[in-house]
């Protein structure tokens, strides 16, 4: 090979190095991205299969102990077990495990739990929840068939049809207590401060709730809602807040405004709450603007509620009175009107539920839980709950302006004559002046309202 041909064959050389590159780089711009991405991908797969496995593996050491049980259960247990039955209950312990509130709701268990949320539904009429370790009655519903029976606030609640009522939760205990129309369970309480229990036959009934009342009846169906009409002083009483609450209140608060209110008092004793919604509108009634309410996550996720303007009454005194067995959407609006200095709040110290429950559905299963996933706080940055972290300090519930306290006897007697004045019928005048006799918190509020309106000038209505 001549010098020319040396210089021909480096040449072809370099045009095929250069015609190389340029296939190289087209592959590149077009399908090699793909290849590349692909093999991207294939390599970070391979990065993370240790710690998907150490995941995996992680899950399985959890639920290696539940899985056994399960399987040791079916295999060597005296009788045939149901397929969900073991299931099931292993949800219901986890759910007790993180608070009273949380709980596991059954396929057929959900439309009574709908139906009861709507504030309507089969049962005896009880609101429950945990004080110190043990299952209470927060309040009976007014004029149910357990406040008929002689269930009391404040109740411990011990067993249901001889089922010892344990370590179970405020959601199981609810569904035991729910069935059939007419059927008749036995329930055995302890008042508070007794020492024997009493055991009480109850008949479910279909019940709808009613949950705002006055002072005295005006008929078969219908309220006065005036305590005191001389000096105009109103009085609206609300037993629990329901999808139906917040329309027999605007009835109520539009009968006063007719009738020249110059003062209201709002008894929330003995309402153990519902519906967040119904409350934060409650509130909103008496604010013209401003926060009613914050719900605070885990991880600080704030959603807060604000009041709006329209339909506002912001010129009349308000007292609202509480007692212990005021709870959850009663301590919303006790609190909120508080905080902003809307109201004098009189009584004892509320319960201290303040805490959002969510339903929320099990996929493929049917069933669903209701968990636990908020507090809430007022706008003066109190968290209403009561937590074994707060237990021994002021930062749960709704501290009263005036405390006034009662005993259990005061407390009782105050049940026993509303429960008269609520199924009646009876002598309107005699139950007044019984109320007013046994009540010292009531007669309280009414001196607290009238002081309130000694301070500001008389206006014709």
């Amino acid at each position: 090979m001549d010098e020319n041909d040396v210089e021909g064959a480096r040449a072809g050389c370099v045009a095929t190095v250069v015609s190389d590159s340029l296939f190289l780089g087209d592959f590149m711009g077009k399908s090699g991205l793909i290849w590349l991405s692909i093999f991207a991908v294939t390599a970070l797969m391979f990065l993370q299969l240790p710690p998907m496995m150490a995941k995996q593996d992680s899950v399985f050491h959890t639920y290696s102990a539940l899985v056994e049980v399960d399987a040791l259960a079916r295999q060597k247990y005296v009788e045939r077990i149901e397929p969900d039955v073991l299931v099931d209950g292993a949800i219901r312990g986890m759910m007790f495990q993180l608070d009273p509130y949380s709980g596991y709701i059954a396929p057929n268990e959900l439309p009574r739990f709908e139906r009861r949320s709507r504030g309507a539904f089969e049962g005896i009429g009880i609101e429950l929840g945990i004080r110190q370790g043990k299952l209470v009655v927060i309040a009976p519903i007014e004029g149910g068939p357990a406040a008929r029976a002689g269930v009391l606030a404040g109740d411990e609640l011990l067993s249901i049809d001889g089922v010892d009522l344990e370590r179970r939760s405020v959601l199981n205990v609810e569904e035991l207590l729910a069935g059939d129309v007419g059927a008749v369970i036995t329930i055995l309480v302890r008042h508070p401060g007794e020492d024997e229990p009493q055991k009480l036959s109850i008949t479910r009934e279909h019940i709808t709730v009613r949950t705002v009342r006055g002072f005295r009846r005006s008929g078969p169906d219908s309220w006065d809602y005036f305590i005191d009409r001389e000096d105009r002083i109103g009085y609206i009483r609300v037993s629990s807040f329901r999808a139906s609450t917040m329309q027999q209140f605007d009835e109520a608060l539009r009968e006063l405004l007719v009738g020249g209110v110059r003062g209201i008092i709002l008894d929330l004793r003995f309402d153990p709450g519902g519906l967040m919604n119904s409350a934060i509108a409650m509130a909103d009634r008496f604010l013209s603007d401003g926060s009613i309410l914050s719900t605070v996550t885990r991880r600080q996720a704030i959603k807060e509620y604000r009041a709006t303007s329209p339909g506002s009454i912001t010129e009349i005194p308000i007292v609202v009175l509480v007692n212990s067995s005021s709870a959850s959407s009663a301590e919303i609006v006790a609190g909120a009107l508080q905080a902003r200095g809307r109201a004098i709040v009189v009584g004892e110290r509320s319960f201290g539920k303040g805490s959002v429950q969510h339903r929320i559905e099990l996929t493929g299963h049917g069933g669903a839980i209701k968990l636990t996933v908020a507090h809430y706080k007022l706008p003066d940055g109190r968290i209403i709950h009561r937590t074994p972290g707060n237990l021994d300090t002021d930062n749960w519930g709704i501290l009263p302006d005036i405390v006034i306290s009662l005993d259990e006897y005061e407390t009782m007697g105050i049940q026993r004559a509303r429960h008269a004045l609520d199924v009646g019928p009876v002598d309107e005048q005699v139950a007044g002046t019984t109320l007013l006799t046994v009540d010292r918190q009531l007669v309280e509020s009414l001196t607290q309202v009238r002081r309130m309106l000694s301070e500001v000038p008389v206006l014709d209505q």
